[in-house]
């Protein structure tokens, strides 16, 4: 894993991305995500904490477009249909999709 592709290639969906750059993502995402809802439970709509919304939704919206590229290189190194990232708007299935991706071994050229 290389430092270089996660700080400067985070948004690329064209070249392919092993387990542990995969695993990284993922735990960072965890961790934005369980950040994200400790800030909407905060939240009140009375009072000045309703900017806690916008930083809750900001969170989400940096996340995602990330994540979606490098679930799109990681079934490149696959050599799987990228139709499966589909796979990640499904509530059951993406939580076992992602595990699905973190145990896969990359296939060989």
């Amino acid at each position: 894993m290389k430092l270089k592709n996660l700080i400067f290639f985070y948004s690329s969906f064209t070249q392919k991305s092993g387990r542990p750059e995969f695993a990284f993502y993922v735990i960072f995402n965890i961790t934005a995500y369980y950040f994200a809802l400790n800030l909407y439970r905060t939240l009140n709509l009375e009072n000045e904490k309703i900017l806690n919304l916008f930083y809750t939704c900001l969170i989400i919206l940096f996340t995602f477009v990330p994540m979606q590229a490098v679930i799109s290189r990681r079934l490149r190194d696959l050599k799987a249909n990228p139709n499966f990232m589909l796979f990640c708007f499904i509530p059951i299935l993406n939580f076992a999709f992602l595990v699905f991706l973190l145990l896969a071994k990359s296939k060989n050229d």
